[in-house]
């Protein structure tokens, strides 16, 4: 018989390890993440349910309103088992976090299955209608070898790249990044590109928060003209053989020397290095977002559809008010 919900009482390392144990990649999912989300406002809740030798376990992020409500986010979602999943998880965390309403929303970011989604729906959740996150990403396969690499991108992706050997200098680790320069130059970018729905910007208080947080984990390759002025910078965060692309930032001057497929190269190779097997490079929309979508495509990254966004809460009469109310703020 299957035991009760519990909360988590090991240290960030033991959660990290856990997560490894149970094949959770997902950074989102990760001690470090938490305590960067902690910075605005956000606690980590971590709940552990086993059964012999099957384990379910999965890292919530809280933040509590007036009246008793509280909303429970987790990127990544469940690790391990699913058929563990079951009706008195809204119950056992609403418990936990004492709260009188809870809503509860998490995002499988694992390929998608009828038999995980089957298992889901059993359990008493239901498909997000208005998901926050991207329905379907691309994962890299990413090794040291940069010739390796562009064997698998497109023609027209290759073209582009050998164009950015015309700028003479080559990508960087940027270890001593600034955040007030980073924010700066996504201001730069989201006024360039004007993406309809889609918003740019980064502040320089997160990515200060990101830096402390994940110190090494954080890889950032930077690429300069030859006046030292910034043209590119990519960067990624680790967990354990996967790297997640993090930033992207091209200014218009690097948009036109094609800066952005050399610090892409550059920062895989480096997380290769590191250990990592895969990029996740992150959402895409081929309709709204075409451009990046194309770039991204043009790498030989594959399209994977996640098992997407799912929701609960408890009681269970207030899901689909707070569910709106969540997806419309996120627009």
């Amino acid at each position: 018989m299957s035991t009760a919900w519990q909360i988590f009482n090991g240290s960030n390392r033991d959660w990290d390890e856990l997560l490894k144990q149970l094949g959770q990649t997902c950074v989102y999912q990760s001690s470090n993440w938490a305590r960067h989300k902690a910075s605005t406002g956000w606690s980590a809740t971590r709940m552990v349910k086993k059964s012999g030798a099957s384990q379910i376990a999965i890292q919530c992020l809280v933040r509590k309103g007036p009246f008793g409500i509280a909303m429970a986010w987790a990127p990544g979602g469940f690790a391990g088992d699913l058929s563990l999943t079951d009706n008195d998880f809204a119950s056992s965390l609403k418990n936990l976090v004492a709260a009188r309403f809870l809503y509860i929303r998490f995002g499988m970011m694992i390929d998608f299955s009828s038999s995980d989604a089957s298992l889901l729906t059993n359990a008493g959740f239901r498909k997000s209608k208005n998901p926050i996150g991207a329905k379907q990403s691309m994962l890299l396969s990413i090794n040291s070898d940069q010739e390796s690499m562009l064997s698998t991108a497109s023609s027209n992706w290759k073209r582009n790249h050998k164009r950015s050997l015309r700028t003479p200098s080559s990508p960087y680790m940027w270890n001593d990044a600034s955040p007030d320069q980073l924010e700066s130059a996504y201001q730069a970018m989201d006024e360039f590109k004007k993406v309809e729905g889609v918003k740019l910007q980064m502040s320089a208080s997160d990515i200060r928060s990101v830096q402390e947080c994940f110190g090494r984990d954080l890889v950032l390759i930077r690429m300069d003209d030859e006046n030292g002025k910034l043209l590119s910078v990519r960067g990624a965060l680790i967990q354990q053989s996967t790297a997640w692309d993090f930033i992207a930032v091209t200014t218009p001057d690097g948009r036109k020397t094609y800066s952005s497929h050399r610090t892409l190269f550059a920062l895989a190779q480096e997380c290769a290095r590191r250990g990592c097997t895969t990029l996740e490079l992150g959402g895409i929309d081929p309709e709204k977002n075409k451009g990046v979508f194309d770039f991204k495509n043009g790498t030989g990254a594959r399209i994977t559809t996640y098992l997407g966004e799912w929701e609960t809460a408890n009681p269970s009469l207030i899901r689909p008010v707070i569910s709106r109310i969540v997806s419309a703020k996120a627009q």
